[in-house]
């Protein structure tokens, strides 16, 4: 295992002590580290939980630093149109026969929220291709380009959020498959994930699947791969994808490295051999960084540049999302910003 650094685990003690003057340079402070942290390393977590202040507090003080982490990704040249948008609680749902869950790699909002070239990079490339599914998703609509987390309650297992660099993932294959970089590689890179995901939207009427699938994100072309999405480990396949992909069956009876528990994860473990020429669990050890959160913390993942899941969460575990959204992601601020991103930067602010 493979914890997430100290310097992003942001100690929020002087948000409760000293005058006021003091809490507030804290929240600017704060939000600056970890504004710079999202875009170094995808993530940063503010440890309110460790102030012991109850709930009620706690979700005020998460509430200010969401706000006070916009602010401060807008000063360094985030889009304007950037806001706050609080969602409902979410429970933790956990499949029958199991103590805990683990969820999969993903965005959040993935029907409208994943990794696109910037036209700064692919001038070719339209915006309206940033929106993969128009029904059958469970998030709201809005662009999520920042994802929060307020965890409510810890619950019972481990309950830890889970990293995934998704920039080092696209290069690392694009590196293994030989596929040329050209002058500029993140250029190629943005280039070539842009392909795959006009691919799997040209697709779409034959593939059905509301969601890029980590698969089709990654260049796979057969059509399983593009009609399955995985979320929960633990969960079986449904009668509709039996009957829709039969070759899937066989597949989630055992996968390739023998350890995964739960048919989507057996399935999920070929997907990514495939893809990555490495199983679920070499895939886990190379790539998998965990963030452990204490009841009350607020933890924060660039949507984008990282995917992310949960590991071992308890049907105690409560969230509450607090993500920095934008309802259109197109206009030449958000083209910098997402330019940047692929660069692990932030714009020059305008």
């Amino acid at each position: 295992m493979r914890f997430a650094p100290a310097e992003a685990q942001l100690d929020c003690a002087d948000l409760v002590s000293g005058p006021p003057a003091r809490r507030e340079a804290a929240l600017g402070r704060l939000a600056a580290e970890a504004a710079g942290h999202l875009h170094r390393t995808g993530f940063a977590a503010f440890r309110i939980g460790r102030l012991r202040q109850g709930v009620e507090d706690s979700r005020r003080l998460a509430r200010a630093l969401a706000e006070r982490l916009r602010d401060a990704l807008l000063a360094r040249g985030a889009p304007p149109g950037m806001r706050l948008e609080a969602d409902k609680p979410q429970q933790t749902h956990v499949p029958e026969g199991f103590s805990t869950r683990t969820l999969l790699p993903h965005h959040d909002g993935q029907h409208c929220s994943y990794l696109t070239p910037s036209l700064l990079d692919a001038p070719e490339w339209d915006p309206a291709w940033r929106e993969f599914g128009t029904s059958g998703y469970t998030t709201t609509p809005a662009h999520k380009m920042y994802q929060g987390i307020f965890l409510a309650a810890a619950g019972e297992g481990l309950s830890a959020t889970t990293y995934y660099d998704w920039l080092g993932i696209v290069h690392d294959v694009i590196d293994r498959r030989a596929v040329p970089a050209g002058d500029d590689p993140v250029r190629s890179a943005a280039r070539w994930l842009g392909g795959n995901l006009r691919a799997a939207l040209a697709r779409q009427p034959e593939h059905g699947c509301p969601y890029p699938s980590f698969g089709a994100m990654l260049g796979l072309e057969e059509p399983l791969w593009h009609g399955l999405s995985f979320h929960h480990s633990e969960a079986c396949l449904t009668k509709e994808d039996r009957t829709r992909h039969p070759a899937a069956v066989p597949l989630a009876g055992r996968c390739t490295c023998g350890e995964c528990r739960g048919e989507a994860a057996r399935l999920f473990c070929h997907q990514v051999v495939m893809a990555t020429g490495l199983t679920w669990s070499g895939f886990r050890t190379r790539w998998e960084v965990l963030m452990p959160g204490d009841q009350c913390d607020l933890i924060f993942g660039h949507n984008l540049t990282t995917l992310h899941g949960g590991l071992a969460g308890g049907p105690g575990r409560l969230i509450e999302p607090y993500c920095l959204v934008m309802d259109t992601p197109a206009g030449p601020a958000y083209e910098r910003w997402l330019a940047a991103s692929w660069r692990r930067s932030l714009p020059e602010a305008g």
